[in-house]
């Protein structure tokens, strides 16, 4: 991105945020995806919420962490650990769920960073001998392909790819035809999808 300010190439940032306000931006409102996820979660009875994150050197990762650090603070919560996974997979997500599960016994729901570090946690459980939603729930992030098909189903929070790749193009157009305009920033709202994933805590 750097090479292409210098150079003067038009360039456009879909679902990425830098802070220097220096390019157009399309973004998904990750602090409302983490009020969706806790909200849900909170309202099936969940008090030990724990966030698997993505790298926090990522723009993504370190918003949708301060997302939930927002969240859990507004209901009150207190026991809310966060475990940063190393990238944004389903290996290191795996990774970062075992960690989780051996520092804190507790835990009754898990908000994933993204699909794919959800199905980390998924792999996490099942090398537990755990299941998921019975012992702990799982909310992901993205709505990827096919996750509506997973055992169980995942709850998740969708964000708006096609509208973001429209507004995308749009700013690019506007870019190239106005170098020098302004960078703006788009937000987008998402949306949860509740699935098969969470259910109310077990009783102690």
């Amino acid at each position: 991105m750097r090479r292409c300010i210098l150079e003067g190439v038009p360039v456009v940032l879909v679902n990425r945020a830098e802070e220097g306000g220096h390019v157009p931006e399309v973004v998904n409102d990750d602090f409302l995806s983490m009020k969706l996820a806790v909200e849900h979660l909170v309202n099936l009875g969940h008090k030990r919420i724990a966030h698997i994150a993505g790298p926090a050197n990522l723009a993504t990762g370190f918003s949708r962490i301060q997302g939930f650090q927002v969240a859990t603070q507004q209901h009150r919560l207190s026991d809310t650990p966060i475990v940063e996974s190393t990238e944004f997979g389903r290996e290191a997500g795996r990774a970062a769920c075992l960690q989780l599960l051996k520092q804190n016994k507790k835990v009754t729901a898990i908000v994933a960073a993204n699909d794919l570090i959800a199905l980390g946690c998924y792999d996490a459980l099942a090398d537990q001998g755990l299941h998921c939603p019975n012992d702990i729930s799982i909310v992901g992030h993205n709505d990827m392909p096919l996750v509506d098909m997973l055992n169980p189903p995942l709850t998740t929070v969708r964000i708006q790819h096609r509208e973001m790749g429209r507004q995308a193009a749009r700013l690019l157009l506007e870019r190239i035809s106005s170098p020098n305009a302004a960078p703006v920033r788009i937000t987008l709202p998402p949306e949860l999808m509740v699935r098969l994933s969470t259910a109310a805590p077990k009783k102690a």
